[in-house]
């Protein structure tokens, strides 16, 4: 990010987040994945922010919030009570909350613990049941992750991303990453309680994006439209797991259609 990080102290970590506008709509909290942060948003956030606050953080493990460098720091539960904590300290509500990947499985756990803060949702290449499509892979990265450190896992990583400024901003972020954070909250993404029916209960807005190439993840945003009721979905073309990057304009049109169809206040 261009601006430096603001600090929310919560307790044994402190997390990273940045706001962006002061339009009077309401804020509008972006959640990144696995492996993630505040990059992830940085082409992204200025339109967005032109008539609202955007709010942007890190989660605990990544970017430049807190390492704990224990495997016991992290999980699901544990990045939601960062988020309401988050929520809480900036007095954010109500709020428009998009979750990207591991954000929206957060965003999810977030909204089906008390609904009322939350406007409406955004869910983008994410999944409301184990991720089982890249299990052999994640094994892999943690046993890497674990024993080399994430440098190692990187240097794997990065061939496979096309030279440019999403390369460059793969390894910051992987040098940012805790290994233990990346260990632990891998072994969730394939492994946690399946929440799909229990959004069946939501009765908020909700836009469902995802890439038309996100192979892993096509078929879970047809689940997550089919189960939450009035749900929009919007299949992004030419994009796979990070359509804000990989094709930005129907993104954002996505995205600011989902907020054109909201009251004022």
């Amino acid at each position: 990010m261009t601006t430096a990080a603001k600090r929310l102290q919560h307790q044994d970590v402190e997390l990273a987040y940045w706001e962006h506008g002061s339009g009077d709509g309401p804020p509008l909290l972006l959640v990144h994945g696995f492996t993630g942060s505040s990059l992830d948003w940085a082409d992204v956030v200025e339109p967005l922010a032109r008539d609202r606050r955007v709010v942007t953080f890190d989660h605990r493990g990544h970017g430049e919030s807190t390492n704990l460098g224990d495997e016991a720091a992290y999980s699901f539960e544990q990045l939601t009570d960062d988020l309401t904590a988050l929520v809480d300290a900036l007095e954010l509500a109500p709020f428009d909350l998009l979750g990207h990947s591991m954000g929206g499985m957060v965003g999810m756990r977030y909204v089906l613990r008390d609904p009322s803060p939350v406007r409406s949702l955004i869910l983008m290449d994410t999944a409301a049941q184990p991720h089982l499509a890249a299990i052999d892979w994640m094994k892999a990265g943690i046993d890497i992750a674990r024993t080399q450190g994430m440098p190692a896992l990187s240097e794997i990583i990065a061939p496979f991303v096309p030279e440019g400024i999403l390369r460059d901003r793969l390894l910051v972020k992987y040098g940012q990453m805790d290994a233990a954070a990346f260990a632990a909250l891998g072994e969730e993404l394939f492994g946690f309680d399946d929440v799909l029916s229990r959004l069946a209960a939501l009765r908020m807005p909700v836009t469902v994006i995802v890439g038309e190439n996100d192979a892993g993840l096509r078929p879970a945003a047809d689940d997550l439209a089919a189960t939450i009721p009035g749900a929009i979905l919007n299949v992004i073309p030419d994009a796979a797991h990070s359509p804000q990057d990989e094709n930005q304009k129907p993104w954002l049109e996505a995205v600011q259609a989902h907020l054109a169809r909201l009251p004022a206040r």
